[in-house]
């Protein structure tokens, strides 16, 4: 999905309609992923955010045995739920 984050929810349709789906619980959906995130219930609540990846440098993954270090863009799309409150 990272192509995603080249633009804006607003222009992708698709991932509108992806967490409507992973809210809903939809098997279909929930089978695209490696691993179900929310195994004993659709989410209540969900939100999507962009992080910038850099590789650690040698030494920082001889130490920590990360390969990644990632940093906090800010939300591609805001909190929502199924729920009325």
């Amino acid at each position: 999905m990272w192509f995603a984050a080249l633009g804006n929810y607003q222009g992708n349709r698709w991932f509108v309609n992806f967490m409507l789906r992973l809210l809903e619980g939809s098997p279909d959906v929930l089978a695209l992923v490696a691993r179900n995130p929310f195994p004993s219930a659709p989410p209540r609540y969900i939100r999507a955010q962009v992080y910038d990846y850099k590789f650690t440098s040698f030494a920082d993954h001889r130490s920590s045995g990360a390969w990644w270090r990632r940093e906090l863009k800010g939300e591609y799309f805001p909190v929502v739920s199924l729920k009325q409150k």
